[in-house]
C-alpha cells in the first residue's frame, strides 16, 4: 500500500502521483521527481548528495541522471511553489540537498493502532520472525519519539512505492529484442507460432524479420532485402503469406506487397498512397485485404482488395456515418461481425468507432483521445486493447465495449497491442522515444554536431525563439500535462504559461514577443482551438477561424494575422476582426512570412518549397526532389534552412532567396530528427533549433496481465 503524508501543509500521494494543499488545488508530478522527493523524505532529517539520488533513482546513470535530476527537483519546487509559500526542499551548496521540514503522517481516525500495526509488519522481510513483529508493535504503542515513527513509515513507503512489488508478481513482460535500432509492429501468425515484425537498425533502412516462439533461443530470420523501407506486416490466414508496405526511401512511394516466408517472393499488389504507416487488415472469411487511403469526395477513407482476383485494383468502400473524420486504422472483431476504427480528426484528436458489418452503423467507444497507435481485440470479442498517447506519455488501455468501461495497463512506452491471445498475453512494441530540444550551432567554419538542450525524462517538442525577448517557448509534459513553456536560449529560467489541463501544439511567438499563438483542445472537447496567449497579462483569447481543427500555424509579417492550414490549404485570420481569408487553393500545410513581400511555404512531403506572391501567384522555388520537408524548415534573413530526406540520411540543407542557390550544410542519422519535426532560428547564438529523439529506440515485448485473463 503506498499511504499519502503531509509535508507542511500539503498532501502528497505517491499512488496518484499529485500534490494537493487545503484549498483543494491538486498538481500531478512525473513519477521520477515522486522517487526523488519519496528519497528525501526516507532520508530526512539528513543531507542527500546529487550522487545519493542519481544512484538511487537513476541507476547511477550520470548522462541521464545529472540534468534530470535537476529536472526534477526543479519540477518539484515549482509545483509546491504553487501550492505554498513554506520552503520545502533546501538546497546544501555545493552538497545537495535536504527536506526543510519534517514529514507527517495522519494514523485513520477509526482505528489508532491499526495503522502503526501495519506499518511494522510492512517494515519487515518476510522472514522476520513473529516475535520481532510483536516486539517492535508494542514498541510503537509506547511512548517514542515522533520522528522514529516516522522514519520507519516513509522508509517502508519509499521501499515499497519503488519496487512495486504486488504489481512484479502479477505482471510479467518477456522481450524479443534487444535494443538494436527499432523493431517495431509486431505480427502474430493465426496458429501462434511466429511473430514477424519490422526492424530498423541504426543508419539502415527498415526490413521484415520473424521470430520463431517455438525456438526463442534462434535468432530473428530477415525476410526482405533492398533499399525500400518495409512496414507494418500482417499475416494471411495460410500462416504462410505475409502483407506489408513498402516506401522508396527518398520520395515516400509506397506499395503493398505480398511475402512467401518459405521461398521470400515478393509481388507488389496495389499503391496504397500514403507517405507514413499503412493500416490495413483481412476480412474475416480472408479474401479481402481491406487498408485505408486517399481521401474521396464523399468521405470514405477506406479500400479493400480483391486477392482472388490477381487483376483486381482497389475499390473505395462507401462512408455511412462519421464521414467528416479520416479513418486511420482498423480491425475485424474474432466473430467477423464488427470492425473496430479510429477516426481521426487531427493530430490532437482521434477516437475508436465500433461499425456493425451487417448495418454499417457506428457508435464511438473512446472520448478525449489524442493519438492512438494500435489496437486490438481481446478473444472475447468484447474488449479492446489499444494504445493511447496521454499527456505526452504513451500508454496501454483496455476498454470494454457494452459497458464503455476503460481501464488503464500498468505499462508505460506501451505501443501497437496487435495480439492477445487467451493466456491473457498482448504482443507490443515497447517505444523509448521522448522528444528533446537541441542546436546545431552554424557560426563555426565547419558544422559538426547537433548539441542537445534538454536530456530528461519529460518531453520537450516545438521550439520556437523570439528575437524580440531573446526567448523560447516550446511544449513539455513537466508538470504532468502537455502545456506552454519559456526559457532562456540556455533553457534555464524555466517557466510554464499555460494550465489547460488538455493538448497543446504549435507555438509560435509574434514577432514583436507580445502574443504567443497556439493550437490547443481542452478537456471534455472534441474540437481544438487557435488561442493567442498575451505574455505580460496571461490573458488567453480564441480565435473564431469557423473550422473544427487547425494544422501548423505561424504570424502574418506585421503581427496584424495569425496563418493556419486547414484541410490541406493556408488561411489567415485578423487578430482584430476576425476576418478569416483563404490563401492557397493548390495545397499549403505550413508558411512562414518576413515581410509584405515574402510568403514561403510548403504544400506536404516531397512537394518542394513554393512562394506566394502578393496578385495571389505561386512560384516554385525549390523541386519535391530537393525539398521534402512538410515542417521541418524555418526562414533565418535570406535564408531558408531545412530538412532534406536522403537514403538512410537526413541533410541540413539552406536556400539563399538573394543568390536562388542551395546549400548543404550536414548529414544527420535519420533516427534523430524527422520531416515532421520543427525547426527555428536563434538570431543572437546563430543556431538551428530542432525536437531531438534521445533514445530512438524499440523492442519486441509480449506482456502477461492479469486484466487481459
Amino acid at each position: 500500500m503506498q499511504q499519502p503524508f503531509n509535508l507542511a501543509e500539503l498532501l502528497v500521494n505517491p499512488l496518484e502521483l499529485t500534490i494537493s494543499n487545503p484549498a483543494g488545488i491538486q498538481l500531478s508530478i512525473q513519477q521520477k521527481p515522486m522517487e526523488v522527493l519519496l528519497f528525501l523524505v526516507a532520508q530526512y532529517p539528513a543531507m542527500v548528495t546529487r550522487q545519493q539520488l542519481i544512484d538511487s533513482v537513476w541507476a547511477g546513470n550520470a548522462y541521464v541522471g545529472e540534468k534530470a535530476l535537476t529536472n526534477a527537483i526543479w519540477q518539484l519546487r515549482n509545483a509546491f511553489q504553487q501550492l505554498t509559500d513554506i520552503e520545502i526542499i533546501s538546497t546544501i551548496r555545493k552538497k545537495g540537498y535536504r527536506l526543510a521540514l519534517a514529514p507527517s503522517v495522519s494514523p485513520a481516525p477509526s482505528d489508532p493502532t491499526s495503522l502503526l500495526q501495519m506499518l511494522a509488519e510492512n517494515s519487515l522481510s518476510e522472514t522476520d520472525t513473529k516475535q520481532e513483529k510483536q516486539s517492535v508493535t508494542t514498541f510503537l504503542s509506547g511512548q517514542i519519539r515522533w520522528w522514529i515513527f516516522a522514519g520507519l513509515f516513509l522508509t517502508s513507503l519509499a521501499v515499497m512505492y519503488r519496487w512495486q512489488l504486488p504489481q512484479s508478481k502479477e505482471i510479467v513482460i518477456t522481450t524479443y529484442t534487444k535494443g538494436i535500432g527499432r523493431a517495431v509492429f509486431p505480427a502474430v501468425s493465426p496458429n501462434e507460432r511466429y511473430v514477424a515484425f519490422s526492424w530498423r537498425k541504426f543508419e539502415a533502412v527498415s526490413d521484415l524479420y520473424v521470430i520463431d516462439l517455438y525456438d526463442t533461443e534462434a535468432p530473428p530470420r530477415q525476410l526482405t532485402f533492398g533499399p525500400d523501407e518495409k512496414s507494418r506486416p500482417l499475416w494471411g490466414h495460410d500462416n504462410r503469406h505475409l502483407y506489408y508496405s513498402s516506401q522508396t526511401a527518398v520520395y515516400g512511394e509506397c506499395l503493398i506487397m505480398q511475402l512467401d516466408v518459405i521461398t521470400l517472393e515478393t509481388s507488389a499488389l496495389a499503391s496504397c498512397n500514403r507517405h507514413g504507416t499503412l493500416y490495413m487488415d483481412l476480412s474475416p472469411d480472408g479474401r479481402y485485404l481491406v487498408f485505408s487511403g486517399s481521401l474521396q469526395e464523399d468521405g470514405s477513407s477506406l479500400y479493400r482488395l480483391d486477392l482472388q482476383n490477381s487483376e483486381a485494383e482497389p475499390e473505395p468502400l462507401p462512408c455511412l456515418q462519421n464521414c467528416q473524420y479520416r479513418i486511420r486504422d482498423l480491425v475485424f472483431s474474432p466473430d467477423g461481425r464488427y470492425m473496430a476504427l479510429t477516426r481521426r480528426a487531427h493530430r490532437l484528436s482521434e477516437e475508436i468507432y465500433i461499425q456493425d458489418l451487417e448495418t454499417g452503423k457506428e457508435f464511438r467507444l473512446t472520448h478525449g483521445e489524442e493519438d492512438i497507435l494500435g489496437f486490438t481485440w481481446h478473444p472475447d470479442g468484447e474488449r479492446l486493447v489499444y494504445s493511447a498517447l496521454k499527456h505526452g506519455k504513451r500508454q496501454g488501455f483496455i476498454t470494454h465495449i457494452k459497458k464503455q468501461e476503460t481501464q488503464l495497463l500498468a505499462e508505460d512506452n506501451f505501443s501497437w497491442p496487435s495480439h492477445v491471445n487467451t493466456a491473457g498475453e498482448v504482443f507490443y512494441h515497447n517505444s523509448r522515444s521522448v522528444p528533446q530540444l537541441a542546436y546545431l550551432p552554424l557560426e563555426q567554419q565547419v558544422i559538426g554536431a547537433i548539441f542537445p538542450l534538454t536530456a530528461a525524462e519529460a518531453r520537450y517538442e516545438a521550439p520556437d525563439y523570439s528575437e524580440a525577448l531573446q526567448a523560447l517557448v516550446y511544449v513539455s509534459n513537466e508538470s504532468g500535462y502537455m502545456e506552454i513553456w519559456r526559457a532562456d536560449p540556455q533553457m534555464e529560467k524555466r517557466t510554464q504559461l499555460t494550465r489547460l489541463f488538455g493538448m497543446v501544439k504549435y507555438p509560435q511567438w509574434s514577432n514583436d514577443g507580445r502574443f504567443i499563438a497556439f493550437v490547443g483542445r481542452l478537456p471534455a472537447e472534441e474540437t481544438d482551438k487557435l488561442m493567442l496567449l498575451e505574455l505580460k497579462t496571461g490573458r488567453l483569447t480564441q480565435l473564431q477561424t469557423g473550422v473544427r481543427w487547425h494544422g501548423q500555424i505561424s504570424w502574418w509579417y506585421d503581427d496584424s494575422a495569425v496563418i493556419f492550414s486547414h484541410s490541406g490549404n493556408l488561411f489567415s485570420i485578423n487578430i482584430q476582426t476576425e476576418q478569416v481569408q483563404q490563401l492557397t487553393t493548390r495545397g499549403g500545410v505550413w508558411a512562414q512570412m518576413p515581410d509584405a513581400n515574402s510568403l514561403y511555404f510548403s504544400k506536404g512531403r516531397n512537394r518542394g518549397l513554393w512562394q506566394l506572391l502578393p496578385d495571389g501567384q505561386e512560384i516554385q522555388l525549390l523541386a519535391g526532389s530537393v525539398f521534402s520537408s512538410r515542417t521541418a524548415w524555418t526562414v533565418a534573413d535570406s535564408k531558408i534552412y531545412f530538412l532534406q530526406k536522403k537514403p538512410e540520411q537526413l541533410l541540413v540543407s539552406y536556400y539563399d532567396t538573394a543568390q536562388q542557390e542551395t546549400k548543404d550544410l550536414i548529414l544527420l542519422p535519420p533516427d534523430q530528427l524527422h520531416l515532421q519535426s520543427v525547426m527555428s532560428f536563434d538570431t543572437v547564438n546563430q543556431r538551428l533549433l530542432f525536437e531531438l529523439s534521445m533514445l530512438p529506440r524499440a523492442d519486441i515485448h509480449k506482456m502477461r496481465h492479469p486484466q487481459l485473463q
